[in-house]
């Protein structure tokens, strides 16, 4: 993935918290662009790799997810424990 990832402003839908974390987990993990995310992370499947781990992670954000020093820790577990989930070997 660039790492030169263009962010999306804050929205009604996004939080500035959530894009910030998001980004930092995609380049963290090297996620790359695709559409097959969006249905492991129970996201619509209509949104591309980069959509769906934004709306992802503000659904783990609303859902209780503490914004403290561990936050992106504690999203990146979450995110191989789901790839672990479907098998799909994920290494960093």
């Amino acid at each position: 993935m660039n790492t030169f990832i263009k962010s999306p402003h804050a929205s009604i839908w996004l939080s500035a918290e959530a894009i910030s974390l998001s980004t930092k987990l995609m380049v963290n993990l090297q996620i790359q662009q695709g559409s097959q995310l969006a249905r492991m992370l129970g996201v619509n499947p209509l949104f591309y790799n980069d959509e769906a781990v934004r709306i992802w992670v503000q659904r783990e954000l609303n859902e209780g997810l503490a914004l403290n020093h561990y936050a992106l820790t504690n999203l990146e577990t979450k995110f191989l424990d789901i790839m672990n989930h479907y098998d799909i070997p994920y290494s960093l």
